[in-house]
């Protein structure tokens, strides 16, 4: 049956349908023959209960073929056990060897970080030594010039603390006067 649209819809045509599920065939409930009553096979070796030997030949073949698939299939999965076992005794062995070497390169870095720290804390104190024992010469040798000055210019070194008192002694009392 089918359902008109409304004939007031812009845009849609008025001759237009729509389908009902009616209206379409359903498979189920189609006509169709029969089928025979009895079905007998048209191969004269089925009719006379004969074997048919080309029939054997391929039957025999595919049985081969589908033993030889489940052989292979089986030695496969034997294989692959067998494989599953061994990778799994080497992949404890590698990771005990890479554990080791895990080791073993940490503390050859931690060695050689010792080493080096080390060496920089000797090149440190040598340095430190260097420095002081440098400081202490020329702290001696100022010392020693200037005495040979105060004994070579008396009168100059008497000036300059004579000066050095003056100035002080003005900064003082400028301060004093400034606070007062």
């Amino acid at each position: 049956m089918a359902i008109p649209l409304k004939e007031n819809d812009p845009g849609i045509p008025e001759a237009t349908e729509r389908l009902a599920s009616a209206d379409v065939p359903t498979y189920d409930t189609y006509p169709a023959e029969p089928p025979p009553a009895e079905w007998r096979p048209a191969d004269r070796y089925a009719a006379t209960g004969e074997r048919n030997p080309q029939l054997d030949d391929t039957a025999e073949k595919i049985g081969s073929f589908a033993g030889d698939v489940m052989n292979r299939g089986r030695q496969a999965l034997g294989r692959f056990g067998s494989m599953k076992e061994d990778i799994r005794r080497s992949s404890g062995d590698k990771v005990q060897e890479l554990r080791q070497r895990a080791e073993q390169k940490w503390s050859n870095a931690r060695a050689v970080a010792q080493d080096r720290l080390q060496d920089w804390r000797e090149t440190a104190r040598d340095s430190a030594a260097n420095a002081e024992e440098t400081v202490v010469q020329r702290t001696r040798e100022a010392r020693i010039r200037a005495k040979a000055y105060t004994n070579e210019n008396p009168h100059h070194v008497l000036l300059g603390i004579a000066g050095a008192a003056f100035a002080i002694g003005l900064t003082a009392r400028l301060m004093r006067r400034s606070r007062d």
